[in-house]
């Protein structure tokens, strides 16, 4: 089953006490997906070397890791609601035009708010194009973007944001990282609508 594509990067405010996440708010979509990749922290590794080999070993899978995310944009919306910003609206008068922007005052004390994550990988398997793998990380937060411009050229140099969160491995209840594959993107979309929507126990 080859990776052909990505769609979607979706996101759900999460409330979490005592390091476990006990519910979410509705997902909401974070920007339209150019890539995502994602690397695990490694697991233990524990050999039992008896008669000058390896007699029994105590290997775990690993948990959490970092999750690496481009996009065509950052919403405003998702942008405030990953690191606990207020939305804020300033005017200007242009000639006699009155002319709003929003925005956001940084002030250094913001927290990065946890946030359930998922996206659907998009594959291809016997010459058909019907495999949509959903993935779902439980408990990320996201450090500040880098801020980046440059001027046009001949050409335009697109300059999409990339964000880096840390995911929370396992807390002893859920599992912290999932996947499904369904035969199409309306129910990929739809399990991750669902799963976010689910009470959490």
């Amino acid at each position: 089953m080859a990776g052909i594509g990505l769609y979607g990067v979706y996101y759900s405010k999460a409330t979490v006490a005592d390091g476990i996440v006990t519910k979410y708010a509705g997902v909401q979509q974070m920007g339209k997906a150019i890539s995502a990749s994602f690397e695990q922290e490694e697991g233990d590794n524990n050999p039992l070397y008896a008669n000058n080999a390896i007699a029994e070993n105590n290997a775990s899978s690993g948990s959490g890791g970092t999750l690496t995310l481009t996009l065509d944009k950052l919403t405003q919306s998702a942008f405030a609601d990953l690191y606990g910003l207020t939305t804020k609206t300033s005017a200007v008068t242009v000639g006699t035009e009155a002319v709003s922007g929003t925005g956001f005052d940084i002030d250094g004390t913001e927290q990065a708010a946890p946030v359930g994550v998922g996206f659907i990988k998009w594959h291809q398997e016997s010459d058909s194009r019907n495999k949509h793998e959903v993935v779902i990380f439980r408990n990320v937060t996201f450090k500040m973007p880098n801020i980046e411009g440059q001027t046009m050229g001949d050409t335009i140099e697109w300059q999409t944001p990339e964000i880096e969160g840390t995911v929370v491995g396992a807390d002893g209840t859920n599992p912290w990282y999932l996947t499904r594959v369904f035969p199409t993107q309306a129910a990929a979309v739809q399990f991750i609508t669902d799963y976010f929507a689910a009470p959490t126990p």
